[in-house]
């Protein structure tokens, strides 16, 4: 990586797995600022007051482990013109962190709420940004009325309206007119004595609301069947936005094999930002990929044998350095100072063990999730499964 000593636009990106791991080999000190979200107006401070207190410290934190002024001039000049430009650090719907060593400048977006923090280290404190990196790139919205739907591709571009092609109906009109459901035809029945001239007497098969809710069932499953054609086999998550109803009804008839289990709940008409309906969207999905993490953590536990599977934070961070952890889980609150050293690596200060052990499980392809402290096994700070 050659030297970043400048910057006149500090482009934000969207955060995935393939850059972290190329970013995490630099060579430290390693700058890692997280700001969250900001709207002009409100009372927390602006991005840009944030950014430059946030300097300061990086400042002192430096010049505590003994880093040349030199390197700290050059670690920190692109970054204090960036903060003093208020064009870039207006306002916000995302949370941002900035990553920065001297061969490193890069500005990542946040889908979800983050504090503010800032992290100098012989590595990137990338703690803050773990729930980020597994998220999947990409799903799809499928907003559900009574009377039509629409499907929105939503992740890191943005969100965007598909337009929907001829074999998906994009209104109940559409498919009552393409396939009339046979409940939805008229029954008759023969006449009897007491109906007089009436040659034959009409029936319905059920109630209006009856009616209503199977036109309901047919007019999704349609869609459904439509949306397996359009989707294919690319298996990207699949999200309902709807009334508690119509989304049951839809979930009912479905076979989209990547369908989530939550929905966004939105009643009638009512609109979503964007930044909304990405942040909303995200956090459901955030949810379901704990509860399954923490089912492959339990599973672990119980299937291998114990020197395949620890929770001690040494044992766990001299594997990650030996390229051993395939799957790293680590309480998302808890924290571990102190300072390490071996042959390859050597702390600049005191920092976050647990953070290390993720650096070099990620270096290392492996995988690294989060999880609350209840989902632990034994109130453990972190677990680990060994490759060997």
């Amino acid at each position: 990586m050659t030297p970043v000593t400048s910057t006149k636009v500090l482009t934000i990106e969207p955060l995935a797995l393939q850059d972290m791991r190329e970013l995490l080999s630099s060579k430290g000190p390693c700058l890692t600022l997280v700001l969250p979200a900001y709207r002009p107006g409100e009372r927390a401070k602006s991005s840009s007051v944030l950014l430059k207190a946030q300097l300061q410290e990086a400042a002192h934190q430096l010049a505590e482990r003994g880093v040349a002024g030199s390197v700290v001039d050059q670690l920190l000049a692109p970054l204090q013109s960036y903060a003093n430009d208020p064009v870039q650090l207006g306002g916000s719907h995302w949370g941002r962190a900035i990553i920065r060593s001297t061969s490193v400048l890069r500005q990542f977006r946040l889908t979800q709420p983050v504090s503010a923090s800032v992290s100098v280290g012989n590595c990137f404190a990338i703690r803050p940004l773990l729930t980020e990196l597994n998220l999947p790139p990409e799903f799809y919205l499928l907003m559900l009325s009574k009377n039509r739907v629409d499907l929105l591709h939503c992740g890191h571009h943005g969100v965007v309206k598909m337009e929907l092609p001829n074999h998906i109906p994009a209104t109940l009109n559409d498919f009552l007119q393409l396939e009339p459901p046979d409940h939805d035809l008229e029954n008759r029945s023969a006449s009897g004595a007491d109906t007089g001239a009436m040659r034959a007497v009409r029936f319905g098969t059920g109630s209006e609301r009856e009616t209503k809710h199977a036109h309901s069932g047919d007019y999704y499953r349609a869609v459904d069947r439509g949306l397996h054609k359009l989707l294919g086999e690319e298996r990207i998550p699949l999200m309902l936005a709807g009334v508690d109803e119509d989304s049951a009804i839809y979930r009912s008839v479905s076979e989209y094999p990547s369908l989530l289990r939550d929905s966004l709940h939105r009643s009638g008409e009512e609109s979503l930002q964007e930044a909304d309906l990405l942040r909303d969207g995200y956090a459901i999905i955030r949810v379901e990929a704990i509860e399954r993490e923490t089912k492959a953590l339990t599973s672990a536990k119980e299937r291998l044998a114990p020197s395949r599977f620890s929770t001690d934070p040494v044992t766990v961070l001299r594997a990650a350095f030996e390229g051993r952890v395939h799957r790293l889980y680590i309480d998302e609150d808890g924290s571990r100072p102190s300072t390490f050293e071996n042959a390859v690596y050597q702390s600049l200060g005191e920092e976050d063990l647990m953070n290390l052990a993720a650096v070099q499980t990620i270096l290392h392809a492996g995988l690294v999730f989060t999880a609350p402290d209840e989902k632990m096994p034994e109130n453990a700070a972190l677990a680990a499964e060994f490759r060997f």
